[in-house]
């Protein structure tokens, strides 16, 4: 084994390691703390639209806020530079090479209309496919219109996840400012434009 492997190896332990810490952090403490913290952090947004990204290479929160938005990843060391660029990257590059996000993947689109501003998801052609509640939306469709709760998986694995979640509506099922916390799953069927 000459020296570029012993570094590979001890890359791979790292990558191993740290994703083995992160699991640890989020289960030291109960689903009921975690549930505090979320809300604490999400009571500061401003009314609107959001992604909330859940996946290990989507944590963050994306605003809607007015432009259309393109979900993607920075171009690995064995691919040439693009002119296109996401507005927001999702880097499931575990190994150096991409795992299941397109470079240009997906496309969060503003709708403004009779029943105010609706947001659509399209698929950019993406290799692996983009999936709503865990239905491919058609990349040769319309794309699917979100709704408060919708789950966004770039590829199949739901590794490289978000949520659609609407802020500051304080009359309705999405108020994030209940003093009991409680955890909801629920799964609608997507909404295919059209």
């Amino acid at each position: 084994m000459d020296d570029t492997d012993s570094i590979l190896l001890e890359i791979d332990r790292l990558i191993r390691h740290s994703r083995l810490k992160e699991i640890e952090f989020i289960m030291s403490m109960d689903a009921t703390e975690r549930v505090h913290r979320m809300r604490a952090a999400l009571g500061h947004l401003d009314p609107g639209a959001y992604l909330l990204g859940t996946g290990p290479s989507t944590v963050g929160i994306v605003p809607l806020n007015g432009h259309d938005i393109v979900l993607g990843r920075p171009p690995t060391i064995i691919e040439t530079p693009s002119r296109e660029q996401p507005d927001y990257y999702a880097v499931d590059t575990l190994y150096f090479v991409p795992r299941e996000i397109s470079r240009t993947h997906a496309k969060v689109v503003r709708r403004a209309g009779s029943l105010g501003v609706r947001h659509v998801l399209i698929d950019l052609h993406s290799t692996c496919g983009t999936f709503v509640n865990e239905t491919r939306v058609d990349p040769n469709g319309a794309g699917v219109i979100l709704e408060h709760g919708d789950i966004i998986s770039l590829g199949p694995s739901q590794t490289s996840t978000y949520v659609y979640f609407r802020a500051g509506q304080s009359s309705s099922q999405n108020d994030i400012v209940e003093e009991t916390p409680s955890v909801h799953v629920w799964l609608p069927r997507p909404r295919q434009v059209g």
